[in-house]
């Protein structure tokens, strides 16, 4: 599967359309599509478009054999240590810690409700 194909099934399970994609990344629908097909679409954009669907960028780069499963939300957080990060203060830190809580607690229920399933 291409870039743009994969790219179209995510955007249909997020209730996004091509078009909108497109005007986020300040292309028309037709620069997108013609990048995509060409394979010259600038690396900056992959990573914005992964970034706004969260999906991991790696993912654009899988083997033909490779199936993602579009029925399970991908979830994606790219968060690269700065200077700045470590002299946040510790109300930041906290809200950070707050944010990976929610997230623990929000796998932890899709695994209960994947084992009950079962």
């Amino acid at each position: 599967m291409d870039v743009k194909s994969q790219l179209i099934e995510i955007l249909k399970k997020e209730d996004y359309t091509f078009n909108q994609l497109a005007e986020y990344l300040g292309m028309s629908e037709g620069e997108l599509t013609d990048a995509l097909n060409n394979k010259t679409l600038e690396l900056r954009n992959l990573e914005l478009i992964s970034k706004a669907l969260r999906v991991p960028l790696y993912s654009f780069f899988r083997s033909e054999n490779f199936k993602i499963d579009y029925k399970e939300k991908p979830y994606y957080i790219n968060k690269l240590l700065t200077e700045e990060d470590a002299n946040k203060d510790a109300t930041s830190l906290q809200g950070e810690i707050d944010l990976l809580k929610q997230i623990i607690y929000l796998k932890e229920e899709q695994l209960k409700r994947l084992n009950v399933s079962k």
